[in-house]
């Protein structure tokens, strides 16, 4: 997904406005977390970064921390494709396009797999952080 498309998602989210000066780039996340709801119409993505948020939430700073979560949730989801599936999906390129009223393209590609849907809205419901082991 382009780079304004990802900061214009990241930064319209409250609790990444109230972290961070400027969200982490697209480039400094990794792809975790891929779930369907078909319950709920939804898709969500989660996300792991360790840019550490300038202004880190009262309760965070309460113990040690490396690495923060964040989850983006696509809802009203529609015209979903899945080609494939494999581990390789954590190395996804991950692409975003805005379709104006419609809502938004979205797509993960990687070798052997291609998931792409339309959805209406995005959110950010979760982020949190942790203390991830050294490699």
């Amino acid at each position: 997904m382009g780079d304004s498309e990802w900061l214009a998602i990241l930064g319209s989210a409250e609790i990444m406005k109230d972290a961070y000066t400027s969200p982490p780039d697209q480039s400094e996340c990794r792809l975790h977390y891929f779930q369907i709801d078909e319950r709920e119409a939804s898709v969500t993505f989660g996300f792991e970064t360790s840019r550490l948020p300038s202004k880190a939430p009262a309760d965070w700073r309460l113990t040690a921390y490396n690495t923060v979560e964040f989850y983006v949730k696509f809802t009203g989801v529609k015209q979903l494709r899945v080609s494939g599936w494999d581990f390789t999906i954590r190395d996804a390129e991950v692409s975003l396009t805005r379709l104006g009223d419609e809502g938004l393209s979205a797509s993960l590609a990687s070798e052997g797999v291609h998931i792409s849907f339309v959805a209406a809205r995005v959110l950010i419901p979760r982020v949190r952080s942790y203390l991830a082991g050294q490699e």
